[in-house]
């Protein structure tokens, strides 16, 4: 047909590209290989759909394992003899690349403080990958974290301690980093370095859901203070995790390599002896289309860019069938109205999976952008906190049937109205927090009309930290949770915090490792009680008030949709009535069935006590007591009054 393109391996897809804009809806065919190239797309190109029969687009540089070199002797010397023994070395100039190609290091971390400080250039950085698997620059310890002895001086952080915000701190830079005080073993192992200003820490300074990187400034082995160049967001504080990382000597296990980024010297030391090695160089991401419609990727491998796999704004586009994997930052971007995201498997991200938005909010159009269908797992790899699996934003975005799984932290996140996240499997997702969600929203004043049902969400949390199922944070108002099984979740299976109209029923919470639902009333106690959360709410039309204040949430559309945010005022002059915003008023809690041998009782406050009604929740200790299979998900006889959960339909469709 003549509408047909087909690209053979060692041809060129962007020639094959320019042949496509001629024709009308062509579809280009991309046959087995790999292919070296970067594509981006507008408006000329709609309607074509791309297909990839085993085709690879790659952003990085390949070398086999018999083209790299012996490391000279002096690099010898600075390692261990086993390592001095395998770790091979790659000149990256005989490529053609130069220092602006490979960069600095660069800060990691959803809260690092980089960006207050001047001459500080931020990017991604290069990433390395030998069996697939990312590699991770040269670090101490090689697995898990150190924990600060203590801590000498805070610097000039943004918040410290905890709700303490100082005054101006956005507006003033380069702020003092402070020192930290390390265990004594520590000190003496890392005195050896020869060359420690090159050495950087990550860690949670003070939050476990804060990650966050710096240099080290200087390293005082006499008193064991380390000086970071930045300062910690929300301070530091004695036992946080931290490790080192980007120094030479600390090259001592499989899957680490470092770069003089001097002389271009990249040293790595494999998982395996004879691994491919591959190096991502590009900064673009691998499809980047901008203003385009109908257009279809579907077959495709995308892999190794410092960028997000692929990024798509506009219309009525498909992603589907595709693996993106060893990215620096997302898997699949996409902005616009009626996408979809299907049968994809995100891995091996540097940052979160598939990201979708769109949609009106001051009309409440909905952009019926959907991620169906997808696996994604084994992802914020680099950044540890904030990277969900899938993301979603706006109004009337679809999260359905997609599989999540090991992650440091989120595996849903949303913000905006009217999602719909149903039947999909979330398990070993929250790995390394405690305060945070396998789904998760909060601090949205106006941000009603998400429904969650029937998702199954299993083993949230890990051995040391406890985090919640579904978590709707900082007074989020307006959501349903109904339908949905949470077994094992390490702390609360649910936590409301604070927010009104929430309603959470008929859902099975089995073993949560704390009280099964928690709802508190911290906006209220905030601004009646001086309560920790009084600096978002004691300013009128500012903090989070300021939704409401530009969204016309009394009349029109959205009083059609949200009769109940309707009546909800924001003008202090109304603060003693209980449709003042901070009161954690008309939530529901009723039948959902309770299954817990450490006692069932819920962590609800007075106040909510007071404005909501919390209903019958029936209680058993064991699962044979409640009649509940815990392999099936299913009764045996099914309770009166408690509606069956479609078991069968949750998760990806086979």
């Amino acid at each position: 047909m003549e509408n047909i393109i087909r690209v053979k391996n060692g041809e060129s897809i962007v020639a094959a590209q320019q042949k496509a804009r001629e024709l009308k809806n062509a579809t280009v065919i991309v046959e087995k290989g790999v292919y070296s190239e970067s594509l981006e797309f507008d408006e000329r190109d709609n309607g074509t759909t791309y297909i990839g029969e085993g085709a690879v687009l790659t952003g990085g540089l390949e070398v086999s394992y018999s083209e790299t070199k012996d490391i000279p002797d002096e690099i010898k010397a600075r390692l261990t003899p086993e390592a001095a023994a395998k770790v091979r070395c790659i000149d990256l100039t005989a490529y053609g690349f130069t220092k602006d190609d490979w960069g600095e290091v660069y800060p990691i971390g959803a809260y690092h403080t980089a960006r207050k400080y001047d001459d500080v250039k931020l990017g991604v950085n290069m990433e390395v990958f030998s069996d697939g698997k990312r590699m991770k620059i040269a670090r101490y310890p090689n697995e898990g974290y150190l924990k600060l002895d203590n801590v000498k001086d805070q610097g000039d952080p943004g918040e410290f301690p905890p709700q303490n915000y100082w005054e101006n701190w956005e507006e003033r830079r380069n702020h003092d980093g402070g020192s930290y005080i390390i265990d004594r073993d520590t000190n003496k192992y890392i005195s050896k370095w020869k060359e420690p200003e090159t050495a950087w820490m990550f860690g949670y300074f003070y939050w476990d859901w804060a990650d966050a990187s710096t240099p080290v400034k200087k390293i005082d082995n006499i008193n064991r203070a380390v000086y970071p160049e930045f300062v910690a967001r929300f301070g530091a504080r004695a036992g946080a995790d931290y490790y080192f990382f980007n120094v030479l000597e600390e090259l001592d296990a499989p899957g680490e390599y470092y770069l003089d980024r001097k002389n271009g010297l990249l040293y790595v030391y494999t998982y395996n002896v004879g691994d491919k090695i591959e190096i991502s160089l590009s900064e673009k991401p691998l499809v980047n289309a901008s203003n385009v419609e109908n257009m279809t990727f579907e077959g495709f491998e995308f892999k190794c860019a410092r960028n997000s796999g692929v990024i798509i704004s506009g219309n009525k586009n498909t992603v589907k069938n595709c693996l993106v994997k060893n990215v620096a930052t997302h898997g699949i971007v996409i902005d616009g109205y009626e996408n979809t995201v299907d049968n994809c498997e995100v891995t091996r991200t540097g940052c979160g999976g598939i990201y979708l938005s769109g949609g009106d909010r001051m009309t409440l159009t909905p952009a019926n952008n959907k991620a169906t269908n997808n696996l994604i797992h084994d992802y914020s790899e680099v950044y540890q906190t904030y990277q969900p699996g899938i993301n979603i934003e706006g109004v009337g975005q679809i999260c359905a049937h997609n599989e999540i799984y090991n992650t440091p932290h989120e595996a849903i996140q949303y913000i905006g109205n009217n999602h719909l996240i149903e039947y999909n499997y979330l398990h070993e997702v929250v790995l390394y927090s405690a305060d945070a969600g396998a789904i998760y929203t909060g601090r949205d004043f106006a941000g009603y009309g998400t429904v969650i049902r029937y998702n199954i969400l299993k083993n949230v949390g890990g051995e040391e930290l406890h985090p919640e199922g579904i978590y709707w944070d900082d007074a989020q108002p307006g959501q349903t949770a109904y339908g949905n099984i949470l077994i094992n979740v390490g702390h609360w299976a649910f936590e409301v915090g604070g927010g009104r109209d929430c309603v959470v029923r008929d859902n099975i919470i089995v073993n949560s490792g704390g009280e099964p639902l928690h709802y508190d009333d911290r906006a209220y106690d905030g601004f009646f009680n001086d309560g920790w959360y009084r600096s978002h709410i004691m300013v009128e039309n500012e903090g989070e008030y300021k939704n409401l204040v530009t969204i016309p949430y009394k009349e029109g559309v959205w009083a059609e949709k949200f009769p109940a945010l309707a009546k909800v005022e924001i003008a202090f002059a109304k603060k003693d009535s209980p449709d003042f915003v901070v009161y954690p008023a008309n939530g529901i809690v009723e039948n959902n069935i309770i299954i817990r041998d450490k006692g069932n009782n819920f962590d609800i406050y007075d106040t909510v006590y007071k404005y909501s009604h919390i209903g019958v929740n029936p209680e058993f200790k064991t699962c044979e007591e409640a009649g509940f299979d815990l392999e099936t998900l299913k009764f045996k006889v099914q309770p009166e009054n408690f509606p069956e959960i479609p078991v069968e339909k949750i998760g990806r469709n086979k």
